[in-house]
């Protein structure tokens, strides 16, 4: 297998052995990186959800999960916001979080929890996955 990375070629003999290599020191990059996005936005209260972020390498692919039961409203939302932007978007500037407003300034934001999304900013952001990426290959290479 001849994997050109950076405008270099290697000749990878090994290749089943290099990509599994390859595919867990990416798991690896992309955990930290979504870590990163938790704690920037502050959605850290026991640590339960940071702590069950996750990466396999399962068949050849990569898999990165959260076993925290809330995961999937932190990522997508809930209500309103679930119904304004869906799997396919999040927005891109964030409304203030509710428990830190007046019951009187909460209401006047839509009903629900708005997605944090801190798995699609980090997995969604060609630049950021590019750095993950060569960061990944350099620590599999070694």
């Amino acid at each position: 297998m001849i994997l050109t990375h950076n405008g270099q070629k290697y000749d990878i003999e090994n290749w089943e052995e290099f990509k599994e290599t390859l595919l867990t020191a990416i798991g690896l990059q992309v955990e930290d990186a979504i870590v990163g996005q938790i704690n920037d936005m502050r959605l850290v209260d026991t640590g339960n959800f940071k702590n069950s972020i996750k990466s396999i390498v399962q068949n050849g692919e990569l898999i990165i999960t959260s076993t925290a039961p809330y995961a999937q409203y932190l990522e997508y939302g809930t209500f309103a916001y679930w119904n304004q932007f869906g799997k396919e978007s999040f927005p891109a500037t964030m409304d203030p979080k509710k428990k830190n407003l007046s019951r009187k300034a909460a209401k006047s934001l839509p009903k629900g929890m708005q997605p944090f999304a801190p798995f699609r900013r980090v997995m969604w952001n060609q630049n950021r996955m590019s750095k993950i990426i060569d960061k990944g290959v350099k620590v599999a290479s070694r």
